[in-house]
């Protein structure tokens, strides 16, 4: 018979497993694992693979340590150093004399004492102090290339990159609090599990460098903590040792050895914030930058910092009373404040507003409130000015007021948001949005550039409109956009509005623009005036996401990086230019290391202010 069916050979490959011992049917996957090359999707199909074979109890050592060594194999061509070497100690345990697993784990162990070893002496063309001047100005991903060149600048690259450190006390979903799944979540629960515990590994071994090697903790400069909003498990309380009867948590002896410690993010709950804050104003009182995220409720900041020139606050309910006086005692010192409470009405008489370079404010403003005339005509030498509030009365005769009374108004500007989250119902101030266009018109420094409204409601209330978007076009320097797309603006006009210069843009809309809710005339409308040289866009989580790849397909074919709502996804693209595959941006990048990430992708105009980020 000349027809034959592929399906055929699937049938009976599973009739012959039918047929076999579980240790054989195990021998018969491992032998077919042995193609594949540990690549993409291969690596998963190894991991989940291998996994099934440990779950079976009346597995041989000799298969156990044959599953393991593969495993171990596939980890290390992805760069899973420390998984690897797990996988080939347990292989050893299972089959004590197996030749493979003891020669992977000579030469792991070869590599790292090359690694640490030190430099052969040898007259340098370059100094370290001028591989250092270098190194200043690479990205961490380009740093962390360098540790593995056999040269002076990976100790370079080394002193650098652990001058931040991060540390990890609970899962990523228990430290964010979230209950709904991410949407582009991949691979199962149990690889989740494994990177989890992976990384609550790696911060108790930092802790112990910390502890055991004074040189290694003098060099940490930023030192960021992410604890759970709810200790459950008591991750955090024996870290920072909450009672005494727990003994002395790694966290509470790590803290005094980082004697050059400056800048200090911690993201928990009250309870864990607290103690940790107690333990610094006491071995390290003159902080230079803090940034606390407790969502929970705001802590009770009764503390000596005196000196804090960077301070963030991110929490929820309370009053501003309770951080009023801590500002106040850092008033000469602060240039850089981040405030997000939507409740909050920001307590101007406590910060000098003209020593601020850079003010970021996510609250309320009441009626007859003059918070933005304070910041207009005070805040002389602001480089960065961020507003997200909710409005109780009509503010933009502040921007007209202070504008024709002083005239050109901080010169210094280089990134501008502000965005109306919500407005009484009875206010009306459809001469907001104007004003502030007005107040942007013609700065040639401005960089980047957030105009948003919540709803359409909002947008109506406050006068954000298609004539807003006039003032784009005098904004000839400006490389980020985020801005409202107004219903009354049509899509082939839009993006002839958006400057040339403009590299990230992201567009926030209620619905699709056009009269039949289709995606697809409204991306072909807009590609045609679309930047070329655009390589980042951000959209509202309005669409499917099987609609992702007709964003670039559609309407912005030269971008490297698209983001729909929380999910980026990575263009990759052939030869010749043409789109291959949208590749997901893992949920750990996109919670941690988001910044780094769009850098690497040449996007770092994209990237938000974020407040565990301290400013230079």
């Amino acid at each position: 018979m000349d027809v034959f069916n592929p399906k055929i050979l699937d049938a009976s490959i599973r009739d012959v497993s039918s047929c076999l011992t579980d240790n054989q049917k195990v021998d018969l996957l491992l032998y077919a694992l042995r193609s594949l090359h540990p690549e993409g999707r291969s690596r998963i199909i190894i991991e989940n693979a291998v996994q099934s074979c440990l779950l079976i109890s009346t597995l041989s050592a000799e298969n156990t340590a044959k599953a393991r060594i593969l495993r171990a194999r596939a980890r290390l061509a992805a760069g899973s150093h420390f998984g690897a070497q797990e996988d080939l100690q347990a292989a050893l345990v299972a089959e004590p004399d197996n030749p493979e697993a003891k020669a992977l784990l000579h030469q792991r162990s070869v590599a790292v004492e090359k690694l640490l070893s030190p430099l052969p002496a040898r007259k340098e063309r370059f100094s370290v102090e001028i591989w250092r001047e270098v190194a200043l100005y690479l990205p961490r991903h380009d740093l962390k290339a360098l540790l593995f060149i056999p040269h002076a600048v990976s100790r370079v690259a080394s002193r650098i990159l652990f001058q931040k450190l991060d540390l990890h006390f609970g899962g990523i979903d228990a430290e964010e609090g979230r209950s709904d799944p991410w949407p582009h979540h991949t691979g199962d629960v149990g690889l989740t599990r494994d990177e989890d515990a992976r990384h609550a590994q790696r911060s108790a071994d930092i802790l112990t460098r910390i502890i055991i090697d004074s040189t290694f903790a003098s060099a940490v400069r930023t030192l960021r903590i992410y604890a759970p909003i709810r200790d459950r498990d008591g991750a955090m309380a024996f870290q920072i040792a909450l009672a005494d009867r727990r003994g002395l948590g790694m966290l509470t002896n790590a803290l005094p050895n980082l004697i050059n410690l400056r800048n200090v993010h911690i993201s928990a709950g009250v309870e864990g914030t607290l103690p940790v804050l107690r333990v610094l104003q006491t071995c390290t009182p003159r902080l230079r930058g803090l940034s606390l995220h407790s969502p929970d409720g705001p802590a009770d900041l009764q503390l000596d910092f005196k000196t804090l020139a960077h301070f963030s606050y991110c929490t929820s309910g309370g009053s501003t009373n309770q951080i009023q006086s801590f500002l106040a005692q850092n008033r000469d010192f602060l240039r850089t404040v981040y405030i997000d409470n939507p409740h909050w009405v920001f307590p101007t008489n406590s910060v000098s507003l003209r020593n601020l370079t850079h003010f970021n404010f996510t609250g309320h403003v009441p009626l007859n409130n003059q918070l933005f005339a304070d910041i207009v005509a005070n805040g002389r030498q602001l480089e960065s000015l961020s507003l997200s509030c909710s409005l109780d009365g009509a503010t933009s005769q502040q921007f007209r007021a202070t504008h024709h009374a002083y005239g050109p108004v901080l010169p210094f500007l280089r990134h501008f948001a502000f965005s109306i989250t919500a407005v009484h119902r009875r206010v009306a101030d459809r001469d907001l949005f104007p004003a502030v266009a007005d107040f942007l018109r013609g700065r040639q420094h401005l960089r980047s550039l957030v105009l948003t409204a919540h709803d359409e409601s909002v947008q109506r209330a406050v006068g954000l409109d298609a004539a807003v978007w006039g003032v784009l076009p005098s904004l000839v320097n400006l490389r980020s956009l985020k801005i409202t797309y107004p219903p009354d603006l049509t899509p082939g006009l839009a993006s002839w509005l958006i400057p040339r210069s403009v590299l990230a843009l992201a567009l926030t809309l209620d619905h699709v623009p056009s009269p039949s809710r289709d995606l697809v005339p409204f991306l072909e409308q807009l590609r045609a005036g679309i930047p070329a040289t655009m390589r980042y866009i951000g959209l509202p989580d309005l669409l499917p996401l099987r609609n992702v790849s007709a964003i670039v397909g559609l309407g912005f074919p030269m971008v490297r990086v698209v983001r729909v709502g929380n999910s980026y996804f990575s263009v990759h693209r052939g030869e010749d230019g043409s789109v291959k595959e949208l590749e997901p941006c893992p949920k750990r990048t996109v919670a941690y290391h988001c910044v780094e990430w769009l850098e690497w992708r040449g996007c770092e105009d994209a990237c938000a202010w974020d407040p565990s980020e301290f400013p230079s």
